[in-house]
């Protein structure tokens, strides 16, 4: 069985356009995020980008980073990920995106052990602060959800089909408790989350350094994590209707 570790990363975003390029530590986001990526077990890696021209440059920074790369759809995002799994022959992907540059390896080898182990479809981990969580999905099961999913669109919020529809088989990994802190957000989405980031890799330095320390740093200094503390995710709920599933965002 082949595992494949796709990363979702576009240009655009309306909150913070360019995130992936944002500068952290003398580094691109998008770059450290790959740096970490390669201290996991589970290979290969690849750069999940869209054809647009404005993502030209996340593919010269795969080759530069000597990693794979893959550019498929605009916006069906469960579809770009079902052709790029293809492209490298994987049977399993490992769902990372690009604004989250301490997606932690550790749990993204537990996470790939128990998937194949228990036999499930999709696994997330519970616990993890927002913006470390990996996910692991069987492609026959991406591929069942692109066939499901009414507005494949608003596939950038896959979690929701596969955890809220009764349709998989779901498995779940509970984070340690040394790092089971869900009220830290350390995803870059807005000007605050880049603003704790920087902070962070400012205080660390520029390294590899292990969600532990990141944990530890912030319960040591409470005021760090209130800076995007106030920062809430989109809403969004599913509905399920003629055995179709429908994404929908609450305003």
């Amino acid at each position: 069985m082949k595992i494949a570790i796709l990363i979702a990363v576009r240009m655009k975003s309306k909150r913070l356009p360019k995130k992936a390029l944002a500068e952290i530590g003398g580094k691109p986001l998008i770059e450290h995020l790959i740096n970490r990526l390669k201290t996991a077990k589970t290979r290969p890696i690849v750069v999940c980008t869209s054809t647009h021209p404005d993502d030209k440059i996340l593919v010269e920074i795969a080759k530069r980073n000597g990693v794979n790369w893959f550019a498929g759809s605009e916006n069906d995002v469960l579809r770009r990920f079902i052709e790029a799994a293809e492209a490298v022959g994987a049977d399993v992907i490992v769902r990372v995106t690009g604004d989250n540059p301490l997606s932690d390896p550790d749990y993204i080898d537990k996470m790939v052990e128990y998937h194949i182990k228990a036999g499930v479809e999709y696994t997330y981990v519970e616990g993890l602060p927002e913006g470390t969580k990996p996910e692991v999905i069987s492609l026959s099961a991406l591929k069942k959800c692109w066939e499901l999913a009414e507005n494949p669109e608003y596939s950038e919020y896959m979690t929701f089909y596969f955890k809220n529809s009764g349709f998989f088989k779901v498995g779940k990994v509970v984070a340690d408790p040394e790092v089971y802190r869900p009220e830290y957000r350390l995803t870059v989405d807005t000007p605050e989350d880049l603003e704790l980031m920087r902070v962070i890799y400012k205080i660390l330095g520029n390294r590899l350094f292990s969600l532990r320390e990141v944990i530890k740093l912030l319960d040591e200094n409470p005021t760090l994590a209130k800076i995007n503390a106030h920062i809430k995710p989109k809403e969004v709920k599913i509905e399920i209707l003629n055995g179709k599933m429908k994404i929908i965002e609450v305003d």
